[in-house]
């Protein structure tokens, strides 16, 4: 298991990100189950789709995030019970670059995909317990 970052998945579903043949890549290793199954979280999804329509259009959003959950590679996680969870590492860790949804990322990969994010965000390499994949 491994957790996916918006990261891997705004830079794959955009053409002129720079970072998208290298998403290519890291997306073609997930879909044969290089890292085995993918854990959406849903404040992962709402900011993939969110961006993706900000920076392309509504249509490439809509279309990426239908992807996104139907794939039977990638398990959707809803945040909502762990909100606090997340909350509270967020709020006790005062020197970390990590976002409200980075930070809910770090948790859950440590819980559940032995620590390993799929993800192009260079801050996950500070991290204790984070793994970060693909390797540079």
């Amino acid at each position: 298991m491994i957790v996916v970052d918006s990261s891997i998945l705004i830079a794959f579903n955009n053409p002129r990100d720079v970072l998208h043949r290298r998403a290519q890549d890291a997306m073609q290793r997930f879909a044969s189950g290089t890292w085995g199954k993918g854990l959406l979280l849903e404040h992962v999804f709402i900011e993939t789709v969110s961006v993706l329509k900000r920076k392309l259009t509504p249509a490439a959003a809509i279309h990426a995030g239908g992807y996104l959950r139907r794939a039977h590679q990638l398990e959707f996680v809803p945040t909502s019970e762990a909100f606090l969870a997340y909350w509270n590492e967020f709020q006790s860790d005062y020197l970390s670059p990590l976002s409200f949804v980075d930070q809910a990322i770090a948790v859950t990969a440590r819980q559940r995909s032995g620590g390993k994010v799929l993800t192009f965000d260079k801050a996950f390499r500070e991290v204790p317990g984070v793994v970060v994949l693909p390797e540079s």
